[in-house]
């Protein structure tokens, strides 16, 4: 194999604090650089985690989209491309993949992949639907978080099946750990006793919050001594407040905001919950099973393929809180079950989804593509 680095561009649409971002921040990091020259560049969407982009010491790009569809941002990118004699590109999110893959299309780099992280029903709107269709012409691989994303994209997006593979997350299994929190339990006001139900998610319809609320009016009556623990903001937050607060059950709910250690609050947690109506591959599933934490959550898209029914968790029906309480209720009586279902849980974690094995999958297939004459189209 030859010892030249193979260069990576990575293209982002913005640097927010999503789920998509974040995990491309931690790919970039892990990466080998004695193999890989990383050059990142943002299409200015958002820049709320550039600086730690910036922390990584590798080459940043931040391009100004001067309006809402911009063609010269294809040519600026292309630029990038032969400057930084790109073999690899990757785009993550919609407008990047779009500019990215038509950027290649008139560059000399070796391939273009998608990674495509969620099946979301805003991606299918037709000026994006057909964007997208005309632009993976151009792109080598869409890379799905999970089986069911990559279904979606052959059966929703009209992406060729052949054109679809799959790498899961992975989660840095040293950064999460099992034992409780108890300190950061009482700087939150809750004592020892009370068990703590968490749900770390942005306040959005997708992720159901309401469901939780409306299936913790039951749970309360079964169990006084319990909070639910609300991690993250969104557009939702005034309404979800006022919703418990109608319920009755302010006593019993916190809302945290958006928080930076969520791999902490993890630890506070007794039960995690996640009662989406739709993921890709939610990756904060596979932290709290990390954290050794018996999950519900609801059978959705990938969601399906992480936890096991009745041996690492609770696969619910969406829009169901009857089923849902039902659920909580029994894993707060049960500490047993508790423990067993997130012994379980850790282990598939670290057998299946795991950060070395998903920096693998994406080395190898940089390499496959720069260094042994694969063709980019």
């Amino acid at each position: 194999m030859s010892d030249k680095k193979i260069n990576v561009l990575q293209l982002v649409e913005g640097m927010s604090w999503g789920g998509a971002e974040t995990k491309l921040l931690e790919l970039i990091n892990s990466m080998d650089r004695d193999r890989f020259s990383t050059t990142v560049c943002s299409l200015g969407m958002g820049n709320k985690i550039e600086g730690h982009f910036d922390a990584l010491d590798i080459p940043f790009v931040n391009f100004e989209r001067r309006r809402r569809i911009d063609p010269k941002l294809i040519l600026d990118v292309a630029k990038i491309i032969r400057e930084h004699q790109i073999d690899i590109v990757m785009t993550t999110l919609f407008y990047a993949d779009v500019v990215g893959a038509l950027a290649s299309a008139i560059s000399p780099n070796k391939a273009v992949f998608s990674w495509e992280t969620i099946s979301a029903p805003e991606w299918l709107l037709w000026h994006r639907l057909y964007a997208y269709r005309f632009a993976m012409r151009y792109c080598t691989k869409v890379i799905s978080v999970s089986q069911a994303t990559a279904k979606w994209l052959v059966e929703k997006r009209g992406v060729p099946e052949d054109k679809v593979m799959v790498i899961p997350y992975g989660v840095n299994l040293k950064e999460f750990k099992y034992d409780r929190n108890d300190s950061l339990r009482h700087e939150l006001g809750i004592d020892n006793e009370t068990k703590v139900v968490g749900v770390v998610a942005r306040l959005h319809p997708q992720k159901g919050h309401c469901y939780l609320i409306e299936a913790a009016q039951k749970i309360v009556k079964s169990h006084p001594k319990v909070k639910f623990v609300f991690v993250g903001d969104g557009e939702l937050r005034e309404e979800l407040q006022t919703l418990v607060k109608q319920k009755g059950l302010t006593e019993f709910f916190q809302f945290l905001g958006f928080r930076k250690d969520v791999k902490d609050l993890l630890r506070v947690f007794d039960v995690f919950v996640l009662p989406s109506l739709y993921e890709g591959l939610p990756n904060v599933i596979l932290e709290a099973m990390a954290s050794g934490l018996p999950v519900v959550a609801t059978a959705v898209d990938g969601t399906v393929e992480l936890i096991e029914n009745d041996k690492s968790g609770y696969l619910v029906e969406p829009r169901n809180p009857a089923i849902l309480s039902e659920k909580i209720t029994t894993l707060l009586q049960d500490e047993r079950i508790r423990k067993n279902f997130g012994k379980s849980g850790r282990m598939r974690v670290e057998k299946d989804y795991s950060l070395d094995l998903q920096v693998s999958s994406f080395q190898n297939l940089y390499t496959q593509y720069a260094m042994n004459g694969v063709s980019k189209k």
